[in-house]
């Protein structure tokens, strides 16, 4: 089997902002036209938090969306992967009525990402430092205006890393953490995935793709060209992103057709300028090197649970049910979802869901 090492975000969405030509109008007027927040049962309701807006955070005009059925509701602050891997266009396709009856949820475009992107950005304006403050001001604004004194702080892949580096700074502004798709440890991660891809090739007897695993041998889990090799040796054997064929495509043609309510034409094109950018900032080797939550964050003082795809070899669910085991905290779980790789909230949005929401019940009803 032949092997073709690429960048298949970086690719496949490249070719959606190139062929990408309606536009989908200007989110600062769009409030009004963006799709209803409806009751599980499919009822509209009247008077659901819609909102796409522009927030200053760190002095950088940046772009949240807002979706919930009533201010009442407890927020939830979702950090997207990446760096710079917005999930903002696809909220409708993985976000259930069931999440929206349970939290306001808001998603937030972080500096240089996406909507929140701009030609003027440096990668000197764009830090995991800077990042975490972007965090706490925008929990602050949330928390001023739906009156909570806590929320609940997500994050996916990259944005668990961002939240348990927030934690880190400040825990107090937040009912408990939920990270998925964590990474845990760098280092050994990459290095469980190469030995996974190898393992598979193996069995399915890919000498094309073997060779090219053992040319890397030792594999070096901070040099790039080893870890190309390895991603695209993983998405080959769907450990990677996404573990359903196909899904991918989908979520690719959404945008393609011009379906997302979410971002401009505009914003489409920025999506890979803006993942570079973030990339270039913030996955520097020092940071990189330094990843291990075993020795970085082995307590917390709040909640924390982790949500892993079991398919998913990018960040390998056992080493994440090993660092729950390890960690010390009021309360902690651990939740493997079957069916699902890297994105397991667009492989299992249901299941993804209905744990996100027995987390908030389980914590609100122990305060």
């Amino acid at each position: 089997m032949k092997m073709t090492i690429v960048t298949d975000l970086k690719a496949c969405f490249l070719a959606a902002a190139c062929a990408l030509t309606a536009l989908l109008g200007d989110p600062a007027q769009a409030a009004e036209g963006l799709p209803p927040v409806k009751t599980i049962s499919g009822e509209v309701i009247p008077d659901a938090i819609v909102s796409l807006e522009q927030v200053t955070l760190g002095g950088f005009e940046q772009t949240i969306l807002i979706r919930g059925a009533s201010a009442n509701l407890p927020v939830l602050l979702f950090l997207h992967g990446g760096p710079g891997g917005s999930v903002m266009p696809w909220v409708d396709l993985f976000q259930t009525p069931l999440l929206e009856n349970t939290f306001i949820v808001v998603h937030w475009d972080q500096r240089g990402t996406g909507a929140s992107y701009s030609p003027d950005l440096t990668p000197d304006d764009i830090s995991a430092s800077l990042l975490v403050s972007d965090t706490l001001e925008l929990t602050d604004l949330l928390r001023e205006r739906f009156r909570q004194d806590r929320i609940f702080l997500s994050g996916q892949s990259w944005g668990s890393a961002l939240g348990f580096l927030t934690l880190a700074e400040d825990s107090s502004p937040f009912h408990a953490f939920i990270a998925i798709s964590e990474r845990v440890d760098w280092d050994r991660s990459m290095k469980m995935g190469y030995e996974w891809a190898r393992q598979q090739a193996q069995d399915a007897g890919d000498t094309d793709v073997l060779s090219q695993l053992d040319a890397l041998a030792p594999f070096d889990s901070f040099d790039d060209a080893h870890l190309g090799v390895q991603r695209a040796a993983i998405d080959l054997y769907r450990g990677g992103d996404y573990h359903t064929e196909g899904l991918w495509d989908k979520y690719l043609a959404y945008v393609l057709d011009g379906e997302s309510p979410y971002y401009t034409d505009e914003q489409v094109q920025a999506y890979i300028p803006g993942l570079e950018l973030s990339q270039a900032a913030v996955e520097d080797r020092d940071l990189l090197r330094a990843y291990n939550l075993f020795q970085t964050h082995p307590s917390a003082d709040i909640p924390v649970h982790l949500i892993t795809g079991a398919e998913d070899r990018n960040t390998p669910a056992d080493l994440a049910e090993a660092y729950v085991q390890a960690l010390e905290a009021p309360d902690k779980s651990f939740t493997r979802i079957e069916g699902a790789a890297h994105m397991v909230m667009h492989e299992q949005p249901n299941v993804w869901a209905e744990t996100m929401v027995s987390i908030a019940n389980r914590t609100l009803n122990q305060n």
